[in-house]
């Protein structure tokens, strides 16, 4: 028996629905004393079970999609005679070819999204570069000044590097306790808007910049004011400037949005008495302090227990009304001095509601606004404190960070898994996410809460790592160097390939170095410029052609080795349904030691793509057998038509 969840032949359509839209399944190959079968599907709110049309060794079923967006799953039962057994998806997988069990069979996924929902295009089509403020350029040596005295005046602790190469603090300060992130370098905006034409050659079209508000840290995740750009960083006027200067080259900016927790030391918490009025520490009498959880032996609620982090009640209508819908709430604020949109830090501990409303709002205000959300796992089937999470289905987020597409590249090209693996993984996504949403995923392979790309594959560790003190101490030869590079040009040549917004972290053009937090924080330097020059030709590709930004996307592997992917149009149209010229670019990949030969047929892989567009891929095809050598360590681009 098969069925292969990302094969038109049985599962029209494929890929993610839109509620209300009828799916037809088919299961073939059924054993000649087969009675009957039927589909069990099931959500979080409805459980059915159908029987199953059957025409020869085939059965058939279309069901109709609920009208809420929700995750469905499903599995097949079969009867021969009083024995029953079941077909569903294989361990560890909800696409493709399934199998069969004799009980407790693995589920099929559908997702079921809101009608109507698309994204911003310019994310499908663009690149985006990150930036810590404070570690990427110096622009006005007197912002450094200014937040020196600024914090100081506070009573804050503050540290000033006199050398941008200086390493990041990452113990104590003499005579204290515990690390404290107040170490400053002096990166601002002014120096941001100093590097904006060369962010344009490298093809970047939005910048996403990490906290900007005033805080009591380098990181500035412990927010003091949510309107106000932090001192040493220059003023809201430096971020209008930038935001202007940015558009007329045609560079979206968006900010990181923290809002599940407020800093100790802020305007609403003030639990130092830094700042005037009254603070919810304060008491009730605070505007702020319905905005927290106080217990009656005066402690509260803190995020993940840190006190410096008092945790918000997202819903409480005067947070909501100053953070989202008052008339100059701080969405509002930083969206009229130029702002594109906001990436939600933790996005997975805000309730959904606030994500929706959110959304709402930043879209009445212009419909390509974009709001990206922090998420570690899949965004579809992400589960947290006992609730499903439904901000990818259409209300929510536009996107989300994609860290599964980090975590499994690393691991196919460090060899810990094969290309079948990958292939697995890549169109999992392809499936189970919502196809607005999947063009405009953010795929990153370093971010300022992981090692470095290039640390990662140098090291050889993935997602285990010694402390902070051993990171320190780590010295990463030569030899090891090579391999992290060689490895590093293979990830960003599959980030720059597939589906999705490719994210580059500050420096990793330069293939700068840097374990986790504060080590993959330091200040910008060129490690390395054949790294640039050979990654401005992939951005130069990327932004040239239009089907390496909406196109559809073949994913399979040749081997246990090599991975291929088919980025193409093939009926004059893009996957959005878009006027786009027909064009086909087939990418090999090879990540070991060996010169690899592979032979394979295009008209057998079909998996994750419309039967339509498959068909007229072929046939616009001269050469349907690929023959190809592919050097070790090394990826190979070619146009197929």
């Amino acid at each position: 028996m098969i069925h292969n969840a990302s094969i038109e032949k049985y599962r029209a359509p494929i890929g993610a629905v839109e509620k209300g839209e009828d799916i037809t399944l088919r299961l073939f190959g059924l054993p000649k004393n087969t009675d009957s079968v039927d589909v069990i599907y099931y959500s979080e709110n409805f459980h059915r079970e159908l029987r199953m049309k059957q025409r020869g060794d085939c059965c058939e079923k279309v069901i109709t999609m609920p009208e809420e967006c929700c995750i469905i799953w499903y599995y097949f039962r079969i009867w021969e005679a009083d024995h029953c057994y079941f077909y569903g998806a294989k361990p560890g997988v909800t696409q493709g070819e399934g199998t069969t069990y004799g009980e407790s069979p693995g589920c099929f996924q559908i997702t079921v999204y809101e009608k109507g929902f698309d994204t911003p295009r310019w994310m499908s089509k663009g690149i985006m570069y990150q930036i810590f403020p404070d570690r990427f350029c110096k622009g006005n040596p007197r912002n450094l000044e200014r937040g020196e005295n600024h914090h100081r005046r506070m009573g804050r602790d503050v540290y000033i590097h006199k050398e941008w190469e200086e390493r990041p603090l990452f113990g104590p300060l003499p005579g204290k306790q515990f690390y404290d992130p107040c170490d400053y370098f002096g990166g601002d905006l002014e120096g941001i808007i100093s590097q904006l034409d060369e962010l344009k050659k490298l093809g970047v079209t939005c910048i996403y910049l990490n906290p900007i508000g005033e805080a009591a840290s380098n990181h500035r995740y412990n927010t003091s004011d949510y309107k106000k750009v932090d001192p040493f960083l220059g003023t809201n006027e430096d971020f209008k400037r930038l935001c202007k200067i940015a558009k007329e080259k045609r560079i979206h900016v968006i900010l990181d949005g923290v809002y599940s927790h407020t800093g100790d030391d802020s305007v609403y918490f003030n639990k130092k008495g830094n700042y005037p009025g009254y603070g919810a520490y304060q008491g009730p009498e605070s505007p702020y302090y319905d905005w927290y959880t106080f217990h009656e032996d005066g402690t509260y609620e803190s995020w993940w227990g840190f006190q410096s982090l008092p945790e918000v009640k997202e819903m409480n209508d005067k947070f909501v009304n100053y953070i989202i819908t008052g008339k100059n709430s701080v969405l509002k604020h930083w969206l009229s001095l130029g702002a594109s949109g906001f990436r939600l830090d933790v996005a997975d501990e805000l309730p959904d509601e606030f994500i929706f409303l959110m959304r709402k709002t930043l879209k009445s205000v212009f419909k390509n606004h974009v709001l990206l959300g922090e998420v570690w796992e899949d965004v579809t089937t992400k589960e947290s404190y006992g609730i499903k999470r439904k901000y990818a289905l259409g209300d929510g987020l536009d996107s989300a960070m994609n860290y599964p597409f980090k975590v499994n590249t690393t691991n196919y090209l460090l060899g810990y898994v094969d290309a079948y693996a990958m292939q697995e993984f890549l169109l999992g996504q392809q499936c189970n996410y919502p196809k607005p949403f999947y063009y405009a995923v953010m795929n990153l392979l370093s971010s300022h809460d992981i090692p470095r790309i290039r640390t990662t594959f140098a090291s050889g560790m993935n997602e285990t790592l010694p402390s902070r003190e051993k990171q320190a101490e780590y010295v990463i030869t030569s030899k090891m160097d090579k391999q992290g590079a060689r490895l590093t040009r293979l990830a960003m040549a599959i980030q720059f390939f597939i589906p999705g917004m490719p994210c580059i972290y500050y420096g990793d053009e330069y293939g700068m170095h840097g374990f986790m937090d504060p080590f993959n924080r330091e200040t910008f330097y060129k490690n390395d410029v054949q790294v640039y020059q050979e990654l401005k030709e992939i951005t130069s590709l990327r932004s040239k052609e239009k089907v390496l930004q909406t196109g559809y996307a073949l994913y399979f592997a040749v081997n246990k080795n090599v991975l291929a992917m088919v980025r193409f149009v093939a009926n004059q149209k893009d996957v959005f349904g878009e006027k786009c010229g027909n064009k086909a670019l087939l990418m090999l990949v090879n990540p070991t030691d060996q010169k690899e030969k592979v032979v394979f047929d295009l008209r057998m892989k079909k998996e994750g793509v419309p039967e339509k567009e498959h068909k007229a891929l072929i046939q616009n095809l001269e050469n349907k057998v690929i023959r190809e050598e592919v050097a070790p360590f090394d990826y190979k681009i070619i146009e197929l038509s």
